[in-house]
């Protein structure tokens, strides 16, 4: 079960990194941040050779679109060698943090979000679509996303492309909007034909969000957008 302590533990003590590459890449995605990550779940297994974290980046900048507020990680560590590896993603939502993990073989029940942490799905409809994204993680990949920050209310938006280019409305549009008052989240799903129509009714939202057509609605994977954080900052 994901541990309740809001402080990651990397469990690297007496580790090397695999690699010049390696040891790079964990000081500039992770060390350098370790003082602003707050860990939202971890896992770490019996054998000691993986670790899974998601972590909440404090110092994220809302309301730029290239700044993700949540950073999935994943180690694995060679005991005999005592070297480590890596790989982290940031994200934008919670639940496609836990698919980005399960993809790596996390179990389900260690990516939880810790408790007293985060904010609690509003409905049902919220509930079910989060769990459509944690299950199928490889249809479509992220190619935008937004978080704004305000008070009472908190808002992320982000848009998915499908990978089969012949899928019916291939682009999907997740709202997830925060209430601080009540401390829920509430998530929608709208489905469209092109990233110009998402975007359109993004910014107008006078019409109702479009629901995905029956024959494109049977699975709402996501796939993280590659292996490299975000740009703009390092992860």
């Amino acid at each position: 079960m994901p541990s309740s302590d809001y402080e990651p533990v990397f469990c690297l003590e007496g580790y090397q990194p695999a690699s010049v590459q390696v040891a790079d890449q964990f000081r500039d995605r992770i060390a350098v941040y370790e003082a602003d990550l707050n860990a939202l779940a971890q896992h770490h297994t019996p054998d000691g050779r993986q670790s899974f974290f998601i972590l909440h980046d404090t110092s994220a900048v809302f309301g730029l679109p290239i700044d993700m507020p949540l950073v999935a990680l994943h180690i694995t560590r060679d005991p005999e060698a005592r070297t480590f590896t890596f790989e982290s993603e940031g994200l934008p939502l919670y639940a496609l943090a836990q698919s980005w993990l399960l993809q790596r073989h996390c179990p389900a029940s260690a990516v939880g979000r810790a408790e007293g942490s985060g904010t609690d799905p509003a409905d049902e409809t919220t509930i079910a679509l989060e769990q459509r994204l944690r299950d199928h993680g490889n249809q479509f990949s992220i190619a935008m996303s937004y978080s704004g920050d305000g008070y009472p209310t908190q808002e992320t938006a982000v848009l998915l492309k499908g990978t089969d280019r012949g899928q019916p409305q291939p682009y999907r549009l997740l709202l997830e909007t925060t209430d601080l008052r009540t401390f829920t989240h509430q998530l929608r799903e709208g489905a469209f034909d092109t990233a110009d129509a998402a975007l359109a009714w993004l910014e107008d939202r006078s019409t109702p969000m479009p629901k995905p057509r029956p024959a494109a609605s049977q699975q709402l994977p996501v796939k993280p957008a590659g292996p490299v954080a975000a740009p703009g900052r390092a992860r």
